[in-house]
């Protein structure tokens, strides 16, 4: 198996590379829009603006992927409030890419893992971008790290 190309190999343990253009793209849009609240001075929405900003940025740097060979796992974070998930590679049922368009422009792609938890099918965010070639791109590298493909 060559090196995949979203992930950085440590050990058994394969780990995400941060994805900047997505949470770019999300801060610099918050930043824009409480620039704007000052520069009409609302106070209200600047500051709910900035609000918002820090918590993308909290939320960016609290993301995780991991594929973790040794335990046979995938370990994920995907946002700020919701804890860690430990998904074992037996437990999962399938993948899918949910893709979100407004006007026919592709506005998100969310890559979910669809799992067996206590009898009954969980899901679970793994990650998120905007273009389908990229989420296809790192659905790929896990199917390659695990050796599940076609799952």
């Amino acid at each position: 198996m060559e090196q995949p190309k979203k992930f950085i190999k440590e050990g058994n343990v394969y780990k995400m590379k941060p994805q900047h253009t997505y949470n770019a793209v999300a801060i610099g849009l918050c930043l824009g829009l409480a620039y704007l609240g000052f520069r009409i001075h609302s106070s209200i929405f600047m500051w709910v603006f900035i609000v918002c900003t820090a918590i993308f940025v909290l939320s960016a740097l609290s993301k995780s992927l991991v594929v973790d060979m040794d335990n046979k796992a995938i370990n994920v974070k995907m946002s700020l409030l919701k804890p860690a998930m430990v998904i074992p590679f037996e437990s999962i049922q399938h993948f899918e890419l949910y893709t979100l368009k407004t006007n026919f422009i592709t506005t998100n792609v969310t890559l979910n893992v669809y799992f067996l938890k206590d009898g009954k099918e969980k899901s679970a965010g793994l990650a998120q971008g905007f273009t389908k070639r990229s989420m296809q791109n790192l659905l790929n590298d896990i199917e390659d790290i695990i050796g599940t493909n076609g799952h």
